[in-house]
């Protein structure tokens, strides 16, 4: 496939990644005023996410290979795994939203909007629409299974190898990208707004 060819693709399936958006931006809202309307369920949120600073006391390319890896296996199974009726990507994106949300509120509340900006944005900007493209075509492997099942025709091998080549051809570069710009560059920006 060329680039032009990945470009209608994605033009191809602009709803589902007008749907995948909006879900994310939903579970985001939701969960930053659940934990403004209940204090504990923040907490506990965070003692979960403190359980993984570990990962900090490693070599920086020991970290990055963990963000790259930890993302990769998410996008991967939110892509390829969306031939289950569309459930493992709705999943992943409802609860990195909430937890988004969720982590948002306590960072504002706390460190502020520019400490939220610093943390999110570096590798944020390459992360994030790479993840809920990865979620969008899972929605659309999803979507064509449950038309076979209806009995329409929908040709699921041709959009399977599609998903695998975005899997293999920009995901896992963009992720990694994100993942050498999260343990590089996201601390540095984070320290200029401390």
């Amino acid at each position: 496939m060329s680039f032009k060819d990945d470009l209608a693709y994605l033009k191809s399936i602009r709803v589902f990644i007008g749907i995948t958006v909006l879900v994310f931006i939903v579970t985001a809202v939701m969960g930053y005023f659940a934990a403004e309307a209940n204090s504990d369920l923040a907490t506990s949120w965070m003692k979960e996410l403190e359980m993984l600073k570990w990962i900090m006391s490693l070599h920086p390319i020991l970290i990055m290979l963990a963000i790259f890896l930890k993302n990769l296996i998410a996008c991967a199974m939110s892509v390829l795994l969306g031939l289950g009726f569309g459930l493992v990507p709705l999943l992943v994106l409802t609860s990195n939203g909430f937890m988004i949300g969720v982590v948002s509120y306590i960072i504002i509340h706390k460190q502020g909007f520019l400490y939220l900006l610093a943390g999110i944005v570096p590798h944020g900007i390459i992360e994030l629409p790479t993840i809920l493209l990865g979620i969008s075509i899972g929605f659309r492997l999803g979507y064509l299974l449950i038309l076979t099942l209806l009995g329409e025709k929908a040709n699921i091998s041709d959009e399977t190898r599609i998903a695998v080549h975005f899997l293999v051809m920009w995901f896992l570069p963009l992720l990694f990208l994100a993942a050498a710009i999260e343990t590089f560059i996201t601390p540095f920006a984070i320290s200029l707004v401390v």
